[in-house]
């Protein structure tokens, strides 16, 4: 299974407005399509990633993992869907660099992943600018955000049904990862916060290579359990 793409899906979750749905409100199913290209240690290709959000779970499917949040139980399952197998770890204890020690408490003492996490933090920009223009019907307007050595330009829109509900996320995302001391430093929330809607294009460029991730499909329905448990005949694999 490849961790590093399951903490990625963990990301791009919550940058598409992870959690973040009311009480009474209809569950969500996002849609996109991401096209990779001459980035390193990723093969050149286009996959479709969907995104299953409820009030209690979310789940993201890249079509080979997939990553599921309980925000109840405060549980992240890592699923290989190909090998038909599972990694479960408590929110708390989501790692997901490697080299760093399995007990993500034990980061906050580590010198290595203070440096780290300081330099991403410190590296993180959002810029808006006046460029708008109207992709996939949403009128979206465009943040440069920068991150360490990457750079990414962000077309987003507050031009659909459950904005203000996108803006709850803050709060809920900040409670759901307040003990984690990986993601309690990124801050998916202040990120939130930072591109203010929801991102229907963008484009990141690293290592010489670009990621292309946009928008092909939302919907407000109500979605199946099934979605956000691990399937019948999945084998439970030690970390």
């Amino acid at each position: 299974m490849n961790i590093g793409r399951s903490t990625m899906a963990l990301v791009f979750a919550g940058l598409f407005c992870l959690a973040g749905l009311g009480t009474g409100m209809a569950d969500l199913y996002l849609e996109s399509e991401q096209v990779t290209k001459g980035v390193p240690g990723q093969p050149d290709g286009k996959g479709i990633i969907k995104l299953y959000l409820s009030l209690d779970a979310t789940m993201t499917d890249l079509g080979d993992v997939a990553t599921i949040i309980d925000m109840q139980e405060k549980m992240l399952y890592e699923l290989d869907l190909e090998a038909k197998t599972y990694r479960k770890t408590e929110i708390d204890k989501v790692v997901g660099i490697p080299g760093l020690g399995a007990d993500a408490q034990d980061l906050e003492r580590n010198p290595l992943f203070r440096a780290m996490v300081k330099f991403m933090v410190d590296s993180f920009k959002v810029t808006p600018t006046d460029e708008v223009k109207t992709i996939a019907g949403y009128e979206c307007r465009k943040h440069i955000v920068q991150v360490m050595q990457s750079s990414s330009d962000y077309w987003v829109t507050k031009d659909f049904e459950g904005y203000e509900e996108l803006r709850a996320i803050s709060d809920k995302s900040a409670r759901l990862f307040m003990n984690n001391p990986l993601m309690k430093q990124i801050n998916i929330a202040a990120m939130m916060n930072a591109l203010d809607g929801l991102p229907v294009h963008s484009v990141t460029r690293m290592m010489g290579g670009t990621i292309t991730t946009t928008l092909k499909k939302m919907e407000r329905k109500t979605l199946d359990p099934k979605y956000f448990t691990v399937p019948d005949g999945f084998t439970r694999v030690a970390d």
